[in-house]
């Protein structure tokens, strides 16, 4: 059996594990933690970029290490992963790979966006 798009994207384990918590079954701790993402998360890849274009190694590693803590929190791992790259690339100043990474921090990101409104659309009453 395929697995849906969303599965692939994030794991699913951090996502049961914030439906545990929920009294009765009401998931509105994952719908909440998953707005506030929708809501921050561009920012933070907005500031990435600025960064990017700045050449502010830190702004990029100050974003990087908040969206990687936001994205771990919803299981949105390859996400989580791009941004620790980039914080690692930030911190070393190496130049060379901030642009590769940026432009997959956006592309995960856009893909965890949209298995997040996915995952949303099913826990919202």
């Amino acid at each position: 059996m395929a697995q849906s798009h969303s599965t692939q994207i994030l794991d699913m384990q951090i996502i049961e594990e914030l439906l545990s918590f929920a009294d009765d079954g009401d998931p509105e701790l994952l719908v909440d933690l998953i707005q506030m993402f929708l809501d921050d998360a561009p920012k933070k890849v907005e500031a990435i970029q600025t960064g990017l274009r700045g050449g502010d190694f830190e702004a990029m590693e100050r974003a990087a290490h908040s969206l990687k803590g936001s994205s771990g929190n919803l299981g949105a791992k390859l996400l989580q992963d791009a941004c620790e790259q980039m914080q690692l690339a930030s911190r070393q100043h190496a130049a060379g790979q901030l642009a590769p990474i940026a432009a997959s921090i956006e592309s995960t990101f856009a893909d965890a966006a949209v298995a997040l409104r996915e995952l949303l659309a099913t826990h919202q009453r």
